[in-house]
């Protein structure tokens, strides 16, 4: 069968490029659909220290952060490089909420009425 010149493709060559055409066809667009998505983490605090939940949060940049903490005392919450604080009270769970738009990895420390800070967590974002 005689080629035209705008058939410039040879057969390796269209297998390869219809291998790579049914391989992004068929690949779940996972990242599209979890990009900006909702990451939520519950933390337990028992007299100033993690009691439960996890020591790193790994998130990736974009995602919307909402960490809810609970404490069986009154302690005061700093997230640096995003700089919020929160307060928490026995009983009542507070919320850290924040959209991830800087990469690295951040600590959150405790704020004594001492003046002593101590990181209890960190939260590590990730390049998208």
């Amino acid at each position: 069968m005689p080629r035209g010149a705008d058939d410039v493709l040879t057969r390796p060559s269209r297998m390869v490029f219809a291998t790579m055409l049914l391989i992004t066809s068929h690949t779940p667009a996972v990242l599209a659909q979890d990009a900006g998505a909702v990451k939520r983490f519950d933390i337990a605090l028992e007299n100033g220290r993690v009691a439960g939940g996890p020591q790193v949060v790994r998130i990736v940049r974009g995602d919307q952060v909402d960490i809810l903490w609970t404490s069986n005392r009154a302690v005061t919450l700093h997230l640096h490089g995003y700089d919020i604080e929160i307060t928490t009270t026995p009983g009542t769970p507070q919320r850290m909420t924040f959209t991830a738009r800087a990469t690295g990895r951040f600590p959150v420390e405790i704020h004594d009425v001492t003046g002593r800070n101590r990181a209890l967590i960190h939260v590590e974002v990730h390049p998208r």
